[in-house]
């Protein structure tokens, strides 16, 4: 049992971890022999004395002959901070919770701050680049059918190069990516079982230059599991959640319901230039490329000043805060030395997507980052957003949104 004086907790917080390397890539169990130590199983094995501590929830370090021990899978060492909770750690990290759960031997979905746990990854031992190869380090928000996306190869292509036994990502981890073959679809045609393929028309598949599609992935509840938590985890509207799985917002969730997660491929589109953005209609794309907690990097087009900010809720548009007060005093010096209605084309820049956008400065209504000198959110808009007033168009955010994407005067 974990000590009483640690606190528990709700809700998710900061990250604080530290990587501990190791060689096998899945669970193993052993016998303890006469003379073993954990020293000894651990070195023998690849991993850390505190993985081995951890994955059987060892409270010492005396062992048995005879004893079964458990060697953890590839993973790395995270310690619960406070306002943690198992679905925002298992989103942080590129996981699920069954995986966390497993990894860990969990019998409850509770959490203690200082808590240890070992998080899954992927297996450490990634085959070194060839010629015709490139190597990729995974980047916050990235899923492999993003990555294969990019670099126009299919999925299955960067499951074989780096014999991975799993879809799941960690950031920092490195990927060798193929040479896309000249034979090959120009989108990623084979997502094993992550969903099945996508069909437009009488049966075909999109190409990269299509609009966006979407497919489905299986995802199954767990404890603590609403709709609200499990939309905004995947990045997704929970209205679009409901829908898809043909909930109503009176129904709950059942422990161990298999539900579907909607998965949302946005190809990448061009522009006139690197200093414009692309043009991506909010409720097809733009909404899924900027998900509820994400984090962007605004800059404003004109004056070419940058600053920080988080999307923190909104449908119809995107409801954003800076993310720090220095973040809001750029803000405000960009508009003039006051807050105003203002509309002004910006560039949204957010895990490696350039988005043609529109803002205002104003200060009003909700707002969750209370350290930031800004009291409420302010409004940015993307192709075919709607405003709250009264769910229309705004003609001027839209002739903003064109100047930003190089479409408009």
């Amino acid at each position: 049992m974990f000590k009483t004086s640690w606190k528990r907790m709700t809700i998710s917080s900061l990250v604080a971890l530290s990587l501990l390397p190791v060689a096998s890539a899945s669970a193993v169990t052993i016998t303890v022999k006469p003379g073993d130590t954990l020293g000894k199983i651990a070195a023998r094995y690849g991993v850390t004395v505190e993985q081995v501590k951890l994955v059987n929830h060892l409270q010492s370090d005396k062992l048995l002959v005879g004893q079964s021990l458990s060697i953890p899978p590839a993973s790395l060492v995270y310690t619960v901070q406070a306002d943690d909770v198992l679905w925002k750690i298992a989103a942080r990290f590129q996981t699920t919770i069954p995986a966390i759960i497993e990894a860990n031997k969990l019998n409850t979905t509770e959490l203690l701050i200082g808590q240890k746990l070992l998080i899954p990854t992927a297996s450490s031992n990634t085959p070194a680049p060839q010629d015709s190869s490139s190597l990729y380090t995974v980047v916050k928000g990235d899923m492999l059918w993003k990555i294969a996306d990019r670099f126009q190869v299919s999925i299955q292509a960067i499951v074989d190069a780096n014999g991975l036994k799993t879809t799941e990502l960690l950031i920092g981890q490195k990927l060798v990516i193929p040479r896309k073959d000249a034979d090959a679809p120009s989108s990623p045609a084979d997502t094993g079982n992550m969903a099945e393929k996508p069909t437009t028309g009488k049966g075909a598949e999109p190409s990269a230059s299509d609009k966006p599609w979407v497919t489905t992935a299986n995802y199954t509840v767990v404890k603590g599991d609403t709709p609200w938590t499990i939309s905004i985890a995947h990045g997704i509207p929970r209205d679009e959640f409901l829908r898809v799985n043909s909930l109503s917002e009176s129904d709950y969730l059942q422990l161990g319901q298999i539900v579907k997660i909607p998965v949302h491929h946005i190809p990448v589109t061009s522009t006139p230039g690197a200093s414009y953005g692309e043009y991506l209609d909010w409720f097809e794309a733009a909404q899924y490329l900027f998900p509820i907690n994400a984090v962007a990097t605004v800059t404003d087009f004109h004056t070419g000043k940058s600053f920080q900010v988080k999307r923190t809720i909104g449908a119809f548009h995107s409801d954003t805060e800076p993310l720090t007060a220095k973040d809001a005093a750029i803000i405000k010096e960009v508009w003039g030395g006051t807050y105003s209605w203002n509309v002004r084309p910006v560039l949204v820049e957010v895990n490696g997507r350039k988005l043609a956008a529109s803002m205002t400065s104003m200060p009003h209504s909700i707002e969750y980052i209370t350290d930031n000198d800004f009291e409420g959110h302010f409004d940015i808009h993307f192709p075919n957003s709607l405003r709250h007033k009264d769910n229309l168009i705004d003609p001027d955010h839209q002739a903003a949104i064109k100047i930003a994407a190089g479409l408009g005067k």
